[in-house]
């Protein structure tokens, strides 16, 4: 008997990025217990996903030297009478150290690729090389058992969809126009956040092109959204803090833009073109689109990348790498889009 751990606590994306990994483990080993541990705030992500035996899930509330108790239930439960274990490690900070550490486990543990991740942001040579893929980072943590990149994307099941043989999303075709469209606005770090002016001017060009529009938060940027929604005419305003529910309103869409953030990547799990706007950040660090239609806008400046996941304000002060980038940018990249789609 072989019991498989993959511990990715957080976040929004980064849990979403390990589906493919998840995936291309039970193709590999059918008949294994194979166990994610992930945090509470993100169990839904992946609580209905039949490639998984169970999900345990790792408390957020309070400092990490608190709720002793509860990570000693959790460290006893990775282990099982009579069952080998692998822990494979995506993660690799504190927390997830203290659950793997002293177990009698084969310990499989993903490249952080730090030293690349500095060259990258003080270099600047993006453009020139690019780290691997964040999926293929995590699969070069097993790389050892052989285990087959699918090429396959992201996946988010929904309750209703845990019996389905085939990721039912995955069956659908890309969509013949763009009728109705997604604008997120927000994202966890500010150097990462398209102007919300820029949004409401993108909004109203796509209604007068005869768009539906929604207008997609999260609740801890959803101020963002309602200013934005409040300022487009006919907008629908959609901020949740299930991850279910916003799933279900992603999947009545045929576009998504937004920066790069969690939902995106949850738009794309779902299978639903995305056009993603890079700011402080560049594709080259990894976290890209997967399995999906997609565009990336961005604006070639010299100080970019300025850091590896967002700031809190332009260290240079000018901001110009989402400044820049115009609505008729993003426009044009919708239209190229769109035009892909039709003719696959």
């Amino acid at each position: 008997m072989l019991r498989i751990a993959v511990l990715r606590l957080s976040s929004l994306g980064d849990v979403l990025l390990a589906t493919p990994l998840i995936r291309q483990l039970r193709h590999h080993f059918p008949e294994a217990e194979l166990m994610a541990v992930v945090r509470r705030q993100y169990g839904d992500l992946l609580a209905y996903n039949p490639r998984l035996t169970a999900v345990v899930l790792y408390e957020t509330e309070g400092p990490f030297w608190q709720a002793r108790t509860e990570r000693q239930a959790l460290r006893r439960g990775l282990v099982a009478p009579d069952q080998e274990l692998w822990i494979v490690d995506l993660h690799r900070n504190v927390r997830t150290w203290y659950l793997r550490w002293g177990k009698r486990a084969q310990l499989f543990r993903a490249p952080k690729e730090r030293w690349r991740k500095l060259l990258l942001v003080w270099a600047k040579r993006w453009g020139w090389w690019s780290l691997s893929s964040i999926p293929e980072r995590y699969r070069k943590a097993v790389a050892e058992l052989n285990v087959e990149g699918d090429g396959d994307g992201l996946e988010f099941w929904l309750p209703e969809e845990r019996t389905a043989a085939v990721y039912p999303p995955a069956m659908r075709p890309w969509p013949q126009g763009f009728r109705r469209i997604a604008l997120v606005p927000g994202a966890r770090h500010a150097t990462k956040r398209w102007l919300s002016e820029h949004f409401i001017a993108l909004g109203y060009q796509l209604h007068q092109w005869g768009c539906e529009l929604v207008v997609i938060g999260a609740p801890d940027d959803a101020e963002s959204a309602r200013s934005v929604a409040a300022a487009l005419p006919e907008a629908e305003l959609v901020v949740t803090p299930s991850l279910l529910d916003l799933a279900r309103r992603l999947d009545t869409v045929d576009l998504v833009v937004g920066n790069d953030s969690g939902i995106l990547h949850l738009a794309a799990a779902r299978r639903i073109p995305v056009v993603v706007l890079f700011g402080s950040t560049v594709p080259e660090l990894g976290f890209v689109p997967v399995g999906v239609p997609s565009a990336i806008v961005q604006y070639p400046i010299p100080c970019r990348p300025c850091t590896h996941i967002g700031r809190r304000h332009c260290p240079q002060g000018h901001f110009r790498c989402m400044r820049a980038i115009e609505p008729r940018h993003v426009l044009h990249s919708i239209t190229l889009l769109q035009e892909w789609c039709r003719r696959s």
